[in-house]
């Protein structure tokens, strides 16, 4: 993992304010900086300040009651921003679609059955499948219209388009935000889960049906 990448596994970990975030990746690069500058390599400076996981999980231990509270507000709003997003993409297809065809957004698990954390998990079997390169075992997550068009040549695709190609190993996830709407009688989950590389961090946006199933997948 390069100084970058490492940075931001930290900062996608830290349940504070956005301001609070910001001040911390200051000091962060700062004290990364002052190291290399005074002879430390990268990988000893890593190795010094060590997982990144363990760093953020710190950091959070010590936040005041407010700073919690702002985090959870934070991640609140990140939240509908992406049932937002989903929301727009809807209406521009729909158009002046009648009124009960509209998207109703709901809270996670009152429609599909399933809580937070099962999409999140199907979410994270899904991007290790991608990793792993395993086109088949992809394709038998996905509904009868997604499924056919998972290959190789899809996995090379986007590793070439995003990134150069050079991902470099899969080293963590970070935060990861489910929604949930029904459309016309349909139920959806999508979720926005950001997976760390060594050379890239990546956010996979997916969508998954009532049976669990994968009907959409974005990356970007």
């Amino acid at each position: 993992m390069n100084k970058e990448s490492y940075v931001k596994a930290v900062a996608k970990r830290l349940t504070c304010s956005k301001a609070r975030q910001a001040e911390f990746v200051r000091d962060l690069e700062s004290d990364i900086a002052a190291a290399l500058s005074a002879g430390e390599t990268w990988e000893q400076v890593e190795s010094r300040m060590g997982d990144p996981r363990q760093v953020a999980q710190e950091f959070n231990e010590d936040l005041s009651e407010a700073e919690r509270a702002a985090g959870k507000k934070r991640k609140r709003t990140k939240t509908i921003a992406i049932v937002a997003t989903v929301a727009v993409a809807v209406a521009a297809i729909i158009g002046a679609a009648a009124w009960w065809a509209a998207p109703k957004y709901v809270a996670v698990g009152q429609a599909s059955g399933h809580t937070e954390q099962e999409v999140l998990q199907q979410a994270e079997l899904v991007v290790e499948l991608f990793n792993s390169g395993d086109a088949e075992a992809l394709s038998s997550l996905c509904d009868g219209t997604l499924g056919p068009l998972v290959n190789d040549e899809l996995f090379d695709s986007v590793r070439a388009v995003f990134g150069g190609g050079d991902w470099g190993a899969f080293e963590s996830f970070g935060n990861g935000y489910v929604g949930e709407f029904v459309y016309m009688g349909k139920t959806s989950n999508p979720v926005e889960l950001v997976a760390v590389y060594e050379n890239k961090t990546i956010t996979f946006i997916l969508a998954f049906n009532k049976d669990m199933e994968l009907t959409g997948i974005q990356v970007k």
